[in-house]
C-alpha cells in the first residue's frame, strides 16, 4: 500500500421522507504517503445535485445553491477524483457512512468505484484511545481531546478530511495502525462479578439490535454470538470468561424484554398505517 486517501463527503440531505434524492454535493480528500506519513496532495470539488439544496443542508454545511450552480455532475467529478486517488491505496474515513453515499451515487449513474481497502479511523481512535473516550467521539471532539487544533469549517468535505488526516498522522505516531485494538468491557458494566444495572441495559440493547435484524424470529444464544451485532461488539470490546458467563445468563431476560419491545413497536406502526389509510380514505370520500 502506497497511499492513504483520507476522504469526506457531504450530501444534500433531508431529515424527513422525500422523493428528492440525497445526492453528494461535496467531496474532499487528502492523499498521504504511507511510508513518510506526509501529505502529498488534496482534492476538493462541489458536485451539482439533481434536486435543490435543502435548508437543512445549508444550515449544517453552509453550502448554498450558488455554490453548486456551476459545479460538474457526479460522473465528471468522480472521474477527476479517480485520477487523484490513483492505485494501491487505503481509503480512510471517519465512520462508514461515506462509503454508502459514494456507492449509492455510483449506482444511480451505473458507475463503479472500487474501495476495497478501508480504514474506519473513528472506530480505531475509539478503541486505541480507550482511556480518553468513554463514548465513541465525533470528529470535532476527537480532534480537541487529542490536543489538535481544528482547521477550517466543520461539515465541509475538505476541512473534515484535513482534520481526519491530522488525527490519522497523530495516531500513526502514537499507536500501531496495523493493530486491532479492543476495548476491555467497561468496569461500570460488571462489578463484584455481577452485571450492573447499566450492564443489563447494555446487554438488552445488544440483543434488541440482533433481534431487530432477524425480524422477530426466535434468537438463540448461539444465533446471537453468530450475529452481525455481536461481531461488531467483539471488534470493540474484549470480554473475559466471567463477563461472557454473565451476559449468557442474562440473555433470556434480555431476549424476552426485546421481544416485548419489538411487538409494541410493530403494533404502533400498524396503528399509524391504519390511521393514515383511514385519513386518506376519508379525504377521497369527501372529494367524491
Amino acid at each position: 500500500m502506497e497511499f492513504f486517501i483520507v476522504m469526506d463527503i457531504e450530501r444534500n440531505f433531508r431529515p424527513y421522507e422525500s422523493d428528492a434524492p440525497s445526492d453528494i454535493i461535496d467531496i474532499g480528500a487528502v492523499k498521504i504517503e504511507a511510508a513518510s506519513m506526509k501529505v502529498m496532495d488534496t482534492f476538493s470539488s462541489f458536485v451539482k445535485p439533481n434536486a435543490s439544496i435543502s435548508r437543512h443542508t445549508t444550515k449544517l454545511t453552509g453550502i448554498t445553491k450558488d455554490d453548486v450552480k456551476g459545479a460538474e455532475r457526479f460522473p465528471q467529478v468522480l472521474a477527476r477524483f479517480r485520477k487523484f486517488v490513483g492505485e494501491d491505496v487505503i481509503f480512510v474515513t471517519w465512520g462508514k457512512e461515506d462509503y454508502a453515499f459514494m456507492e449509492a451515487d455510483c449506482r444511480k449513474y451505473g458507475l463503479s468505484f472500487p474501495m476495497k481497502q478501508r480504514f474506519d479511523l473513528q472506530r480505531f481512535i475509539f478503541n486505541a484511545y480507550e482511556e480518553v473516550f468513554p463514548q465513541q467521539p465525533n470528529l470535532k471532539l476527537a480532534t480537541e481531546q487529542l490536543g489538535l487544533i481544528w482547521e477550517g469549517e466543520q461539515h465541509r468535505a475538505l476541512s473534515d478530511a484535513i482534520n481526519t488526516a491530522n488525527l490519522l498522522m497523530l495516531a500513526a505516531k502514537q499507536k500501531d495502525l496495523s493493530k486491532v485494538y479492543k476495548r476491555t468491557i467497561p468496569f461500570v458494566l460488571v462489578k463484584d462479578a455481577k452485571l450492573t444495572d447499566k450492564g443489563r441495559k447494555t446487554v438488552k440493547r445488544w440483543v434488541f439490535k440482533a433481534m431487530k435484524r432477524k425480524e422477530f424470529r426466535k434468537l438463540s444464544w448461539s444465533d446471537f454470538l453468530a450475529s452481525k451485532t455481536w461481531v461488531l461488539i467483539e471488534e470493540q470490546y474484549e470480554f473475559d470468561e466471567i463477563a461472557m458467563k454473565l451476559i449468557e445468563a442474562y440473555f433470556p431476560v434480555a431476549w424476552k424484554k426485546s421481544k416485548q419491545q419489538l411487538e409494541v413497536l410493530a403494533q404502533q406502526k400498524k396503528d399509524a398505517n391504519a390511521s393514515i389509510s383511514t385519513t386518506l380514505h376519508s379525504d377521497t370520500s369527501h372529494q367524491q
